[in-house]
């Protein structure tokens, strides 16, 4: 052999085995995973839960109020309109009778046949209330007879008492 090919190399120092896998560091990046993931899973869940619409009372009360705004002599064709929508609204709501379709007599007529079936939704304090408000309503609207002031308050103050006597009826009603 060729002494030039052949030179000696010095002796290597051990390799380092690796450490023992620190367990604690596993432990604490499963443990913060699930914890992330059940904070993912808890907002998605309460991102989702159902939303509380309000009441058809609370509704009907809210409208009531911004409809008090347009009450003026000038605007009393409109306040008629806008008041009678309001409660017949509510009454499709609350008690699942279409109103809004029906002509005032109509309307009145399904609540007679209800009565006579047995079913009286309304009692006869209200039905009078009910049919004096949407017959001063009717009156603005078609006979175009602008209602006074007071006519428009007593147009609301009789339709926020029956919503206010009417929105915890059990009978029909949500």
């Amino acid at each position: 052999m060729n002494q030039e090919l052949v030179f000696l190399r010095d002796i290597q120092p051990p390799l380092p085995l690796p450490e023992e896998p620190v367990y604690m560091v596993y432990f604490l990046a499963i443990v913060a995973i699930i914890l992330i993931a059940a904070l993912v899973y808890w907002l998605f869940r309460r991102k989702n839960k159902a939303v509380r619409f309000p009441a058809a009372h609370e509704t009907a009360l809210a409208a009531l109020s911004r409809a008090r705004q347009t009450m003026s002599v000038e605007q009393g064709v409109q306040y008629a309109t806008d008041v009678s929508g309001i409660l017949r609204k509510y009454i499709e709501e609350r008690f699942c009778i279409q109103a809004s379709r029906q002509t005032t007599r109509e309307f009145f007529d399904s609540i007679t046949e209800r009565t006579d079936r047995g079913t009286d939704i309304f009692s006869r304090e209200h039905r009078s209330r009910l049919k004096e408000c949407l017959r001063e309503c009717d009156m603005a609207k078609f006979a175009r007879c602008t209602p006074d002031i007071q006519s428009m308050e007593k147009m609301e103050s009789a339709v926020r008492d029956f919503i206010e006597e009417t929105h915890g009826y059990r009978e029909g009603g949500k």
